[in-house]
Formats: C-alpha cells, sequence, structure tokens
C-alpha cells in the first residue's frame, strides 16, 4: 500500500528536491534559492510516497496573500494526481494562515500546470512577459489568482 505524507521541508531533503527541479525546468532554483527558502518563514513542503520525496512546494504569506512560488512533481509520478494533492495541501496552508488571495506564476508553455490551476478555480490576471529564462531566451509568466 502507498503511504503518501506531506511535511516540512528541511536541509536534509535538498539533494532530492534539486534533483526534481533539475529534472523539471530547463533552468531552475539553485541550491542555494532553496535553502534560503526553508530558513525563511515560507511553507516548504515536501510530499513523500513511501518515505521518497516525489514532489515539493513552496509558499510564501503575507498579510492575506499567498504567493506559491515554486510546486513540481517529479516527472516519473506526473499524471498520477499528485500534484492536486500538493495544491490542495498548499491552499489549505493559505485558508488556516487566514490569506484571502493566492496569487501565482506559470510558464506559458505548461498547458498541463495551467488547467490543474483553472481546475482550481484560479484565473489568469497579468502577464509578465520574458519572466522565465530558457537555454535560449525567455518565457512569459501567466498570472493568476484566486480567491480564498
Amino acid at each position: 500500500m502507498t503511504k503518501l505524507s506531506f511535511e516540512p521541508m528541511s536541509l536534509s531533503d535538498l539533494d532530492a528536491v534539486m534533483q526534481i527541479e533539475k529534472k523539471s525546468y530547463p533552468i531552475g532554483w539553485s541550491k542555494s534559492v532553496m535553502r534560503d527558502c526553508i530558513q525563511s518563514d515560507y511553507h516548504t513542503i515536501v510530499l513523500k510516497k513511501d518515505k521518497n520525496i516525489i514532489g515539493f512546494g513552496i509558499v510564501m504569506t503575507a498579510l492575506d496573500e499567498a504567493h506559491l512560488l515554486n510546486m513540481c512533481i517529479d516527472s516519473d509520478c506526473q499524471g498520477k494526481g499528485y500534484g492536486r494533492k500538493l495544491l490542495k495541501y498548499l491552499e489549505n496552508i493559505c485558508i488556516y494562515n487566514r490569506t484571502k488571495v493566492f496569487l501565482l506564476e506559470v510558464r506559458e508553455s505548461s498547458p498541463v500546470a495551467q488547467a490543474l490551476y483553472q481546475s482550481f478555480g484560479f484565473i489568469q490576471i497579468g502577464l509578465r512577459k520574458n519572466y522565465y529564462k530558457k537555454p535560449k531566451g525567455r518565457e512569459h509568466a501567466i498570472v493568476m489568482h484566486k480567491i480564498l
């Protein structure tokens, strides 16, 4: 039987988290940025399946707003509902912290992620031009939000 758990991300999780990050994004976050998030007041969560990290999420809350800074499921585990479970868990953190608005950016080239967010009630409110670095050039980010 598969056991899923959500746990606070620790510094000892960084190697596994960075493997997922590097497999998922052409140019992702650095290990030092991840470390800074863990050491800050951000909500840094790992999703474990049978004690193995298969995903992570990072949410910053301030006053009545929350910002999903990063969320990723290992490419080997995508398409199995784990992203949905992780997003619901992160949304519950926002609700618990009494945030009223949940904000995120998503790559224009990621229709699967966009569809996930839309299925949760996120709507597009803007576009950040040339937001994400790519190996050659940059990519726009769709800005989405949800009223909680």
